[in-house]
């Protein structure tokens, strides 16, 4: 019974960094960037975990889900392991422990 209920609560670590003013929709001020852990059922799509921290945050889930009529990347850009991705479908990618997310301003122009 034990192994059951510890199955059912495992999580994976990632790391979520916000770059320039988004690190204030997760309520962080001041110059340096935000760097947190965050943790996210086994499975979870990185889609899965913006979601999850738009509920802990309440100003990034306005900019970036209620604001931009849930297009997430009309609001900033999200580089997962060092790439950019370029597609909501992308957005659908399993996440695994210790996998990198960085959230940064979104980027225009021509």
């Amino acid at each position: 019974m034990t192994g059951i209920k510890a199955e059912a609560e495992a999580t994976i670590k990632v790391s979520v960094e916000a770059m320039s003013w988004l690190k204030e929709d997760f309520d962080h001020e001041g110059w340096d960037k935000l760097v947190f852990e965050q943790e996210v059922s086994p499975g979870s799509s990185i889609m899965d975990l913006l979601q999850q921290l738009a509920k802990k945050y309440p100003r990034f889930d306005q900019k970036a889900f209620i604001d931009s009529k849930n297009d997430l990347l009309n609001y900033c850009a999200v580089v997962f392991n060092g790439t950019f991705l370029s597609s909501r479908q992308d957005l659908n990618t399993e996440l695994e422990e210790g996998d990198n997310i960085k959230l940064t301003p979104g980027f225009y122009g021509g």
